[in-house]
């Protein structure tokens, strides 16, 4: 059974009058030695002490060979220092790993097992899901609870490749748009302005508008669907 201690008001008071708090907690199970501490200014710091004694029991008494990945994710998102907001988005992406692992033991997490429940999480949100376990994990590999982190080793998680939709007649005034403005970003670079409103439009579709693109890839089947896909660090523009 894992240790939760308790934190308390002490009955004597700090130099200004003010109460000081404590906390107290048991080296084990019912009947065990018992720690207790006290003197601290404010509840926040007790509980911040009594949080890393508990760490430190716990991994001498090997809690993180019983511990499951639900109540790692508890006490991991109970120590979080974040937002709130960020706290509820980090909730939400480690629920997709807790439904499907969240019984099973740390040690009994297997990189295959979380390469294909990647698989299984809807595109949009596969990266952050994958790196919100990877998060929790690595905390369990610093806790010393697990010697490595089973979401990270022989799990690919690249980012899902953003596209942008467009029909023929969109398709071309975007490609259009490339040309000109190539031409006319020169120009303002020359006459010391920023980039030209063309070059932005044309930026926001994930294509550099210096590229020249062959006329194959103009054109196409009068009212059928465009696909232009941003590919690589290099850059390039494919058709679909």
């Amino acid at each position: 059974m894992a240790q939760q201690g308790q934190v308390f008001v002490m009955k004597s008071n700090g130099p200004s009058g003010s109460p000081l708090w404590g906390y107290r907690y048991r080296t084990g199970g019912r009947g065990s030695g018992r720690v207790q501490r006290g003197g601290f200014v404010s509840e926040q710091d007790a509980c911040k002490s009594l949080e890393r004694s508990l760490q430190r029991v716990r991994r001498a008494n090997g809690i993180g060979s019983t511990l499951t990945l639900t109540g790692l994710v508890d006490e991991y998102l109970a120590q979080h220092d974040a937002q709130p907001e960020t706290i509820e988005k980090l909730r939400w992406l480690l629920s997709k790993a807790v439904s499907e692992f969240g019984n099973q033991r740390l040690g009994q997490l297997r990189s295959q097992e979380i390469a294909a429940w990647r698989m299984t999480i809807p595109a949009g949100h596969r990266f952050e899901a994958t790196q919100a376990l990877r998060q929790v994990l690595s905390r369990a590999v610093d806790w010393q609870m697990i010697d490595i982190n089973p979401a990270k080793h022989g799990v690919h998680n690249p980012q899902h490749v953003r596209q942008c939709l467009l029909d023929d007649a969109a398709t071309e005034e975007v490609i259009g748009s490339g040309a000109r403005a190539s031409v006319q970003s020169r120009d303002a670079t020359r006459r010391g302005f920023g980039r030209s409103s063309s070059d932005k439009a044309a930026r926001r579709c994930h294509l550099r508008p210096r590229e020249r693109v062959p006329r194959d890839h103009r054109m196409g089947e009068p009212g059928s669907a465009r696909r232009l896909m941003w590919v690589g660090g290099r850059g390039g523009i494919l058709t679909l």
